[in-house]
């Protein structure tokens, strides 16, 4: 049952058309009578004709087709939308601002004994309004009454729909056929807002083609006689009634109605529908334009003398005069300008053509008393920021020159100046927003240009961008106020004009208007959002309430709230934003109900609209399938149970929360509101009854308190008995006695070890599912490592090659399998799915609470404390089950803060083909403008060196999302690939299919070019992939060779008769790629050798000693090296101190082999490189050879997982020798050679047990400790 059906019958919508019916042109009024009326507000505070100041200049619409615009086809009294100046009007002469001779004109035509109709003009609207621009007309004889904008908007969903069949009418076959299948589609769905705008630019499309057809351009046809009329009217009042018509719509349609309009009333109807448009499309200059021209264009219609054989003018003009005469001509360009002026980007055309419709050509001498009027409107409008300021100013300078004596130039100018300077500065402030806004519109980049205006609205809403406005002058501190507002209501409006159905821009709006308290705006604001967005609960929650304090009767407050019930668009945005509108109006109610000056009838309908509101919401849940349980906070129940209680009806009040218990007994905060009723029942009973003070003693007992605990505690679905059962032994042991307080204390252990059973149970069942996973997951990873064996075994035959094996290395080698079988088990950990974002967490709680608090949730593996607002944090656990169940906190209290608790799915991105040299800043700079990222994650390169990708990990989802639009894009030559990560999917590695096309090019010259090398080779077939590596020093350079792919190794071979060839004046050698080739193409940085690690060198038998112990002193071994860093990143380290001629990765001893140019470079970078950052929180050190060697590979080890004791201590690392000078080397611990360091001896025995001695405890390890009790 809806309230307004009982309460308001009489606002069924009345069926009277919005357009008068044709008439004949030739038709005459005894009296000059017109229908036309001027529809106000009945509600006080606002006036319901608001002006919309944006503007535009008026362009042709686009479904206009080009021959429409042809001057020979413009027919006298032809739409001044389609011509401004229609072809036979007499008008040789535009008046100035003085009308008195044309009101005596006027006057010599008026009968000497007409009687004139009744004025009346608006004068609610503090600013001057338009609407006094046009008098009421008053007659007994008026029969017919156009729909206003507040008719309209209080109809219900369309019940007259457009016509099924078009079989027979004058469009095209194929559009009759478009038009059947729509007019069907809305008979389903009424509320189609594109269906219904097709059909209704289908329509307009013939209606045009009939007046101008396009086979026949010489021919213009009654636009009365076009058969479907009635039609193409019905779907614009179709779809006015449901939606805001946009500028294009309502520009179309006045093009229309002026087309049609040819006596006074019907031109008056054009004239309400002007207003309409300017009211409902506020800052629409193409508008504002259209409606000045439109009364221009009536105006120049009551002096044309053509009408009668005679020249005589007829009564129809006549009565026009009355109404469209030179000062309402005036008045209406004055208020566009009035109301556009704060629009920095067009204002000027509504400006622009004022002046030129008033003065003329400004560039000719104007009358000595236009003058005065002219200077002081040019004065204001320089006063002005807007776009086109510099072209007000040259033509204010050319009026100046001609009509202001010439020894006066200079003063005018220099004052109007310094007047304006403040104009100009505000200007130049925001040059940078309003050329990128110009700039995405006409690229028609919409999101660009969205993202500019919230940039730009948060730029001038920023309170020290208002300060630097000012000049310190405080008499104009309020001058400037004013200016800064005006400036960013008129940036809200543009904004609304180019996004009218995004709510968000609203709320911002509404939310800065509520702030400066600007009330009268703020309902005409509201008015317009809820048009634009008729499905937005939260506008129209805002509507009701900005009613409710601006004082509205409640009859006008009700037809708010029906105009958002009504049409059945809120009900299918979902049942939230029904709930917000329904909300908001059983509030109004309650506390119309609770005034003091409250009346019966007042409570009565409070009572039955209430009541209403709740029938009507839970019909709307079962239509859209929602269960009973739609709203977790109960907010119509809670209202109507206040308001039973504010009636003494308390009884009722209790028995609306049994009721509830179907749908919300699973809610342990519905228990507790449910608690509180009980527990304060007694006492509000005793009041109600007068019970004496001595007699309140006895209730402080409140015995259906404890029982509503109980009963809550009894739900086996309660989302969180903790609170219930902490109310419960708080409640018994301050109210009841020791036997109930007992029977509770048991309740309590039962119910606690119920639910210990139930979690246990929960845990083994998720951890036999992750067992089966765990064990699918082995087997698959097992099968995948049988295969990596096979196929890297001949490489890794290739690395024992390089590099002679002693006994220590082999004993190493060996461990290799347990570090495979630790990678294996790093690929299993599935972060993306197991980690939850928490949010809200309160300032003074540690990591260790939280992991505590989280631990009944799973194991949880790390926390990563984020420094944002929010006071956030990521929690991974070991399994994703335990996330899910983490959910279950969301909305729970945790040390006074409620926690807000999503899953962190979607929120990393997989990243790959960045440039090899790329850390954690740089991936974090790449991405830095998409949101916060949280963590850059690299890859271990134990079991793969060329392992180039990493997981970039952001605080939301959609920031992730978003960053997905790098995907692609080129950084330095490489096609970056951004992906959302999803462990689940993995790519196999593809064998090379190139064998026999991949062709080598070597001795190719430096400076030859991509283009030049493809040219000369693309004779010999297809080129599928070329590339030419470029040069280490000389990025304009190359190193000298190209491998090139063609499509079939026929090609291939044809192209190597180009060996031995010159070309840019070297002979180039071609041949066929091989296997050795085909892994340069991979990486360019080729490996060679390794230096000997013997003592003697007696493996490099391709060295002498000399050379040997040259390229020892010039090596640099390195340690405590990340397994995630690549040997570009340290060579490109160490290039920073000399070049480098080779970097050998050691991956498993957690260091490298660094090989410089020249022994000094070398002894510089064991002073730079020692203790380098060269990740977060990794510190490098430089030692020797075997000291890095005899390292461990890395293991890591989760935040919170038992580290185990070794039984031995590590050895401790020696002191770092330094040279006294570069090039001057001590002998022992370089490459090649046996060398004892200061660490120890060769007993490692001796030296673990020292070492034990030694060890420190750090602040890790305390922590370690606190975390494993």
């Amino acid at each position: 049952m809806d309230i307004n059906s009982l309460l308001s019958p009489s606002e069924t919508p009345q069926s009277h058309s919005a357009t008068p019916p044709a008439s004949t042109p030739n038709a005459t009024l005894s009296h000059p009578q017109s229908p036309y009326k001027h529809v106000q507000r009945s509600h006080s505070g606002s006036s319901a004709m608001v002006n919309s100041p944006l503007g535009r200049s008026i362009q042709p619409a686009s479904s206009i087709p080009a021959h429409v615009r042809s001057p020979s086809q413009q027919p006298p009294h032809s739409s001044p939308l389609i011509s401004p100046v229609p072809a036979g009007t007499v008008t040789a002469h535009l008046h100035r601002s003085s009308s008195a001779p044309s009101s005596e004109t006027l006057a010599d035509f008026m009968p000497s004994k007409a009687t004139p109709p009744l004025l009346s003009r608006d004068s609610n609207d503090s600013q001057k309004s338009s609407s006094g621009l046009f008098p009421h007309l008053t007659s007994a004889g008026a029969t017919s009454n156009p729909r206003t904008s507040i008719d309209i908007n209080m109809v219900d969903t369309p019940k007259q729909t457009v016509r099924a069949d078009y079989s027979d009418t004058s469009l095209p076959v194929e559009k009759q056929q478009r038009l059947a299948v729509l007019a069907a589609y809305l008979q389903e769905s009424p509320t189609s807002y594109e269906s219904l705008k097709e059909i209704i630019q289908i329509l307009h499309e013939g209606f045009i083609n009939h007046i101008y057809p396009p086979q026949d351009t010489s021919t213009r046809r009654d636009p009365r006689t076009y058969d479907l009329l009635t039609d193409l009217r019905q779907a614009r009042e179709n779809l006015e009634k449901l939606f805001a018509l946009g500028e294009e719509q309502w520009a179309d349609w006045l093009q229309d109605e002026s087309l049609l309009a040819q006596t006074v009333e019907e031109r008056l109807a054009v004239v309400e529908s002007c207003r309409r448009a300017v009211t409902e499309e506020y800052g629409s200059t193409r508008l504002w334009t259209t409606f000045g021209d439109w009364i221009l264009h009536c105006h120049k219609w009551t002096l044309d003398p053509a009408g009668s054989p005679q020249g005589d003018v007829d009564l129809e003009r006549l009565t026009g005069r009355e109404f469209f005469d030179w000062t309402v001509v005036l008045e209406t360009w004055e208020e566009a300008v009035e109301r556009t002026k704060h629009k920095m980007n067009s204002s000027h055309e509504v400006w622009n053509k004022y002046m030129a419709i008033r003065f003329g050509d400004l560039d000719q001498k104007l009358s000595s008393a236009d003058v005065p009027t002219a200077l002081e409107l040019f004065e204001a409008r320089l006063q002005v920021p807007h776009l086109e300021w510099q072209q007000t100013f040259q033509a204010f300078s050319s009026f100046v020159s001609v009509n202001e004596p010439a020894d006066q130039y200079e003063a005018v100018m220099a004052s109007t100046l310094k007047g304006s300077a403040n104009a100009k500065k505000i200007l130049a402030d925001r040059d940078t927003y309003e050329t990128a806004l110009s700039l995405a519109q006409k690229s028609q980049d919409t999101a660009t240009e969205y993202q500019v205006f919230s940039q730009y609205i948060e730029w001038e809403r920023n309170p020290e961008n208002k300060a630097r406005q000012r000049r310190g002058k405080n008499a104009r501190n309020q001058e400037v106020q004013s200016l800064h507002f005006d400036m960013v209501d008129a940036l809200y409006q543009r904004a609304e004009l180019r996004f009218p159905s995004v709510p968000a821009i609203w709320e911002e709006h509404i939310e800065y208007l509520i702030k400066k308290k600007k009330n009268a705006s703020l309902l005409e604001t509201l008015a317009r959002a809820t048009k634009h967005c008729p499905w937005s609960g939260s506008l129209w929650k805002q509507y009701l309430l900005a009613s409710e304090l601006a004082e509205y009767p409640f009859v006008e407050t009700e037809k708010i709230k029906h105009k958002a019930t009504s049409t059945g668009l809120l009900d299918a945005s979902g049942i939230e934003e029904t709930l917000l509108v329904h909300d908001a109006w059983c509030g109004y109610l309650l506390r119309r109900s609770k005034r003091p000056d409250a009346t019966e009838e007042d409570s009565d309908v409070a009572d039955m609209g209430i009541r209403s509101s709740i029938e009507a919401v839970h019909s709307c849940a079962s239509k859209l399938g929602v269960g009973g349980a739609f709203d977790p906070s109960f907010r119509l129940q809670r209202k109507y149970v206040e308001y039973l209680k504010s009636q003494g009806r308390l009884d009722q009040a209790a028995a609306q929360f049994d009721d509830a218990v179907a749908d919300y007994g699973k809610s342990y905060k519905f228990w507790l509101r449910y608690y509180e009723f009980e527990l304060r029942r007694p006492l509000q009973m005793a009041l109600l009854q007068r019970v004496a003070p001595d007699r309140l003693g006895a209730l402080s007992s409140a015995p259906f308190a404890v029982g509503t605990l109980k009963r809550a505690l009894e739900q086996r679905e309660l989302d969180y008995p903790e609170p219930i059962m902490e109310a419960l032994l708080n409640h018994c042991e301050d109210y009841e006695d020791a036997e109930e307080l007992q029977i509770a204390t048991s309740l309590v252990r039962k119910v606690r070890k119920t639910l210990a059973a139930r979690q246990q149970q929960a845990v083994m069942q998720a951890s036999e599912i992750a067992a089966q996973a765990q064990q699918a997951e082995e087997e698959v990873a097992n099968r995948t490592q049988e295969v990596a064996n096979g196929l890297h075994i001949g490489k890794r035959k290739r690395e024992e090659s390089e590099e002679p094996q002693t006994k220590r290395q082999r004993s190493d080698d060996a461990t290799e399998p347990s570090i495979e079988k630790n990678g294996v088990e790093e690929v299993k950990r599935d972060r993306e799915h197991a980690s939850v974002l928490v949010q809200n967490i309160p300032q003074n709680v540690t990591e260790t609470q939280i992991r505590q608090y989280f631990s009944k949730c799973g194991i949880v593996k790390h926390l990563k404390l984020l420094q944002d607002d929010e006071n956030s944090v990521i929690v991974e656990f070991e399994e994703a089950d335990a996330a899910n169940f983490a959910l279950s906190r969301n909305g729970v209290e945790f040390e006074g803060a409620e926690l807000s608790i999503v899953l962190n799915t979607g929120s990393t991105l997989f990243v790959t083909n960045y440039p090899a040299t790329a850390d954690d800043a740089y991936i974090r700079n790449l991405f830095r403008a998409y949101g916060e990222v949280v963590n850059v994650r690299f890859p271990s390169l134990l079991r793969n060196k060329k392992r180039r990708f990493c997981y970039v990990e952001f605080k939301r989802p959609n920031e992730a999302q978003a960053a997905t639009e790098m995907d692609s894009k080129d950084i330095n030559g490489l096609a970056l690939e951004v992906k959302i990560s999803n462990p689940a999917v993995r790519q196999e590695r593809k064998e090379s299919t190139n064998q026999g096309r991949q062709v080598f090019v070597g001795q190719l010259s430096f400076k030859a070019k991509k283009d030049e090398v493809e040219t000369m080779f693309s004779k010999y077939g297809t080129i599928e992939f070329l590339k030419i590596p470029p040069g280490e020093k000389q990025s304009n350079h190359n190193r000298g060779i190209a491998f090139l792919t063609f499509s079939t190794a026929e090609e291939a071979q044809a192209a190597l008769t180009m060996n031995g060839e010159e070309f840019k004046g070297r002979k180039i050698t071609v041949k066929l790629a091989g296997d050795q080739d085909n892994r340069s193409i991979r990486s360019l940085n080729g490996r060679s050798k390794s230096p000997s690690s013997q003592p003697d060198g007696s493996a490099s038998k391709a060295l002498n000693a000399d050379q040997l112990a040259d390229r020892q002193e010039r090596t640099v071994a390195v340690t405590n090296l990340p397994d995630t860093v690549n040997q570009s990143r340290v060579r490109a380290a160490a290039e920073k101190i000399g070049r480098v001629r080779k970097v050998i990765l050691k991956t498993s001893h957690q260091g490298a082999l660094i090989e410089f140019d020249t022994v000094a470079d070398a002894g510089r970078a064991e002073i730079e490189l020692d203790n380098l950052e060269i990740d977060p929180g990794r510190h490098i050190r430089v030692t020797t050879e075997k000291e890095m060697l005899q390292k461990k590979p890395e293991v890591k080890i989760d935040q919170f997982s038992k580290v185990p004791t070794p039984k031995t201590a590590p050895v401790a690392g020696g002191a770092v020798r330094r040279p006294t000078q570069p090039g001057v080397r001590k002998k022992g611990g370089n490459l090649g050679m046996r060398s004892t360091g200061l660490s120890g001896s060769g007993d490692n025995s001796g030296g673990q047990a020292d070492g034990e001695k030694d060890v420190k405890k750090s602040n890790d390890d305390f922590r370690n400790m606190l975390n494993k009790s």
